[in-house]
Order: structure tokens, then C-alpha cells, then sequence
């Protein structure tokens, strides 16, 4: 099932503009009337430094549970797997709501 990050800041201006509605792990988008099931996620953007990339991250999207599962480390706009700080956007990943 295909997955849809949306980034806080990006949710912010949807729901300033009217354009989705929250409730809980819910978000509606209002236009075309879809639900979307959503969890806090971060989008890993780059190595901190810009270092080399050794755990094939940068691109990718993990959720809160994916991240704890690897052991990994997050706080606001970073997270620290293995001996690597990323640099990372957060916001939440979504799915289409049955």
C-alpha cells in the first residue's frame, strides 16, 4: 500500500487554508472527501555534515515504531542511528483510510 508524507509545516498550511480536517489519527483531506490513516514520521534529508551516507537512509521515510524497531535515536530535526546524525524533516506518513 502506497504511503504519502506530509510535513508539519506542510500540514500546517493545509489547515490554515482549509484544506483538510484532523480528528485524532484521521485526516480528511476536504476537497475530494479521502481519509487518510496518519502517524508522526520524519523524512531523512541528508547526513549531518555531509558525510557519506552509510546506512542507505537519506530519502527514505520511517515512522515512530520503524525508527524505535532500528534503535534509532530522534529529536526535533535529527536522528542518530548507529554512530550516524541524520538530518531529517518531521511530519507525519499516511496511508488511504479503508
Amino acid at each position: 500500500m502506497a504511503r504519502l508524507f506530509i510535513s508539519n509545516t506542510r500540514l500546517e498550511v493545509w489547515s490554515a487554508e482549509g484544506k483538510i480536517a484532523l480528528d485524532g489519527t484521521q485526516m480528511v483531506l476536504s476537497e475530494l472527501g479521502r481519509s487518510f490513516s496518519i502517524k508522526p514520521a520524519v523524512f531523512f534529508a541528508r547526513v549531518a555534515g555531509g558525510d557519506p551516507d552509510p546506512h542507505d537512509l537519506i530519502g527514505k521515510v520511517k515512522d515512530e515504531d520503524e525508527l524505535a524497531k532500528m534503535g534509532a535515536d530522534h529529536m526535533a530535526t535529527s536522528v542518530i542511528y548507529v554512530d550516524t546524525a541524520y538530518e531529517v524533516v518531521a511530519g507525519f506518513v499516511g496511508a488511504p483510510a479503508i
